[in-house]
Order: C-alpha cells, then sequence, then structure tokens
C-alpha cells in the first residue's frame, strides 16, 4: 500500500514541476548592434532583467537575441522589448517559444524551422 501512495505521488510532483516550470525562450532580430562592444551591453542587460538561471545569447554579426529561462512565466516579450530598448536598439520579429533555446546553433535552427519570422544577417 506505501508503494502504490508512493508511486502516485511521484507521478504527481512529476507532472506538477514539469507542467509549471518548462523552460520558455524570447527570440528576436535587433537591429544597431555593430560591434562585440553592443553585443556584450545587450547581454549584461539582459543579465540584470532576467537573472543567473537566464541563458542568453546575443550576436551582433546575426543581429539576434535570445533568452531562456528553465521557468515558465518568469519572462515577457515586453521586458524583453524594454531591455532592448533601454539599451539603445531597436527589436523586430519577435517570438515566444515553449522550449529552451541554449546557444546559437539551436537559435539557427529554430529560425531554420520557422521561415520568416526573422532574417539573420551576415557581414
Amino acid at each position: 500500500m506505501n508503494n502504490i501512495k508512493f508511486f502516485i505521488f511521484f507521478i504527481f510532483i512529476l507532472f506538477n514541476t514539469t507542467a509549471l516550470k518548462a523552460a520558455e525562450s524570447i527570440v528576436a532580430g535587433v537591429n544597431g548592434m555593430f560591434c562585440i562592444a553592443c553585443q556584450e551591453k545587450l547581454s549584461k542587460a539582459f543579465s540584470e532583467k532576467f537573472g543567473t538561471d537566464a541563458t542568453i545569447t546575443v550576436s551582433w554579426e546575426q543581429g539576434l537575441a535570445v533568452v531562456s529561462v528553465p521557468t515558465k512565466g518568469k519572462i515577457t516579450e515586453e521586458d524583453f522589448m524594454n531591455v532592448v530598448l533601454e539599451t539603445g536598439f531597436e527589436f523586430e520579429g519577435i517570438k515566444k517559444v515553449a522550449k529552451p533555446i541554449r546557444n546559437l546553433k539551436e537559435t539557427e535552427a529554430f529560425i531554420k524551422e520557422n521561415p520568416g519570422v526573422f532574417i539573420l544577417k551576415t557581414f
């Protein structure tokens, strides 16, 4: 009987924690970054806003920024846009995604899977 109670408790915890704490990301094009200092400025601003548990990917060369957080609801498009604007850049093509995007390679794969949302820049 105790094993059944433990099993039900385990399943309850498993489903609730994964459903409530699913990772999410915001991907956006960013205009106005022309060097590594711009990239670092935006990365630092995102870190200050979203904390150390956020995974931040910014590429000045491709004109994009991604913030991924492990807990659903900790990031909004409005917060993301405000950080971009407050650092002196412009955003375009913002999209919220219900999965983690942890690096530039995953970002490029996401963009290829969603044509027309973003255009990667090349120098």
